[in-house]
This record gives C-alpha cells, sequence and structure tokens, in this order.
C-alpha cells in the first residue's frame, strides 16, 4: 500500500490511520470522544472525512510525553 501524500485535502479513515501509524479502531475511538483528543470529522454524506487541518490539529493536541 502506498503512503498518503500529506498535500491531500481530506483523508478517509483508512488513509488518515495509515498517514498517522495508528489503527482505524484508534481513529475511531478519538472521533467518538473515548479518547482525547477528540477529532471532528467532516462528512460527504455518511462518509467520515478527515480534513488537513483538523489533522494537523488533532495531532498538536496529542501529549508529548508517554501516558500509562
Amino acid at each position: 500500500m502506498t503512503s498518503p501524500v500529506l498535500s491531500k485535502l481530506a483523508y478517509s479513515l483508512d488513509e488518515f490511520a495509515e498517514a498517522v501509524s495508528l489503527s482505524k479502531a484508534q481513529i475511531r475511538k478519538h472521533i467518538d470522544g473515548s479518547a482525547e483528543p477528540v477529532l471532528v470529522p467532516s462528512y460527504s454524506g455518511s462518509k467520515p472525512l478527515i480534513t488537513r487541518e483538523e489533522g494537523e490539529r488533532w495531532l498538536r493536541a496529542l501529549p508529548s510525553e508517554r501516558v500509562a
């Protein structure tokens, strides 16, 4: 599988999970609010899309130190 290009405007859940090296299940926990920080997708119909800006905001909000 090829790596997503960071210049895309929006990512599917699969693409975003791959881009940040996390599982789709971990990303869904951040979307549904069961994990902090919350990730807020945009939607095209029922398909969630993570915009580049939201993805960058979310990454900056992650803890800088390991959480037990």
